[in-house]
């Protein structure tokens, strides 16, 4: 329960915006390019943060990083909720983003402590809860931006992410890591940079058009950085690499 509840809080964090995106020129005082960033922002993160959340999850645990992900959430909100600037803002919802990372390391961990006969009805609820989460939170963000004000969406999160942690910290078991291999920096610093040079063009094509250079550089430079990161992490020793195969349930 605790991990499904978690998940659908941190998967919120999607769609929190979206309902007021159109009036967020107007409340940070910037352009509508810059404000477009707030929603982009935690795409990019969140995409990010799940690979590399699983792998540090393997080395030291997924309790810890469970925990750490929903208290990156409650800073994320709260500058957010304190700040009515673009510049925190963007800092608040990559945070936000960050936090992201909370799922796929709570599908591996439901995975682990679920007897085996209800495993994969586990797994498939917590993986629900990515879909299902977006899903509530444009109606719920409607709701609040329309009948309060809009810093009301991130106090909400804030409220919800220390739940998450205090029910993270104090309600799951604490089990052993899989794996006590070293990080691999340098990989999580190309699959980074990949991911976020596909997504950032994919996701800003329509505003800067598909076939404008800054699009292109950014797709076609992510591809290449992936590639490489792939030509690298095969050559890579397998026991630091970033998505090491698993030896018990990896989240990578």
């Amino acid at each position: 329960m605790v991990l499904g509840f978690s998940s659908l809080c941190a998967s919120l964090m999607q769609s929190l915006v979206i309902p007021i995106q159109p009036e967020l020129p107007h409340l940070l005082n910037t352009s509508a390019a810059n404000a477009s960033w707030v929603v982009t922002a935690t795409l990019l993160a969140g995409g990010v943060s799940m690979p590399v959340s699983g792998r540090l999850a393997d080395i030291h645990g997924r309790k810890p990083i469970l925990v750490a992900s929903a208290m990156i959430l409650v800073v994320g909100s709260l500058v957010c909720a304190l700040f009515s600037s673009i510049g925190p803002a963007l800092i608040g919802r990559v945070l936000q983003g960050v936090a992201m990372g909370y799922i796929p390391v709570a599908i591996s961990f439901v995975r682990e402590i679920t007897p085996p006969h209800m495993r994969n009805s586990a797994v498939a609820g917590i993986s629900a809860t990515l879909g299902v989460g977006g899903a509530l939170g444009l109606p719920l963000a409607a709701w609040i931006a329309q009948d309060f004000d809009w810093h009301m969406l991130f106090w909400l999160s804030a409220a919800l992410a220390v739940l998450m942690t205090v029910f993270s910290a104090l309600a799951l078991p604490h089990v052993a890591p899989v794996d006590r291999a070293g990080f691999d920096a340098l990989g999580a610093i190309g699959l980074a940079l990949g991911i976020v040079g596909i997504l950032t063009g994919v996701s800003k094509g329509n505003d800067w058009g598909w076939t404008a250079p800054s699009t292109l550089v950014t797709i076609l430079g992510g591809l290449i950085v992936l590639i490489g990161w792939g030509f690298y992490e095969v050559r890579h020793p397998i026991r630091s690499s970033i998505c090491a195969p698993p030896s018990n349930a990896r989240s990578c």
